[in-house]
């Protein structure tokens, strides 16, 4: 897939990257345009230390950097509800799907 304009909100891809439609990981596919949720590192100072938060984004771009050849890493370009960029690498920040229900809604479901 060829970015002809990129969102300048986005670092430049990693040297070795090649952008792809979509990929699956841990056997969740994922596409430009799903809802994603996944981990940051979050610093306390109060506490003097760092914990995990868990956060939502909307993926914009999906890239994957050959690393050395001895694997793959992708990655995701991602827009928060803000508008502010991040990038989401699946083998760190354990992406998923986000915790509220963002499907239709099946007849007769029990909630």
């Amino acid at each position: 897939m060829t970015t002809l304009t990129r969102d300048e909100r986005f670092p430049a891809p990693m040297h070795h990257a090649r952008q792809v439609e979509g990929l699956t990981f841990s056997g969740q596919p994922f596409h430009p345009g799903q809802r994603i949720a996944h981990d940051v590192r979050v610093y306390d100072y109060r506490k003097d230390r760092t914990s995990d938060e868990r956060r939502e984004a909307t993926i914009v771009e999906l890239w994957i950097e050959d690393w050395h050849g001895e694997r793959d890493l992708p990655y995701a370009e991602c827009l928060t509800d803000e508008g502010q960029a991040v990038r989401v690498w699946f083998h760190r920040d354990k992406p998923g799907v986000p915790t509220g229900f963002t499907g239709p809604i099946i007849p007769n479901a029990l909630f």
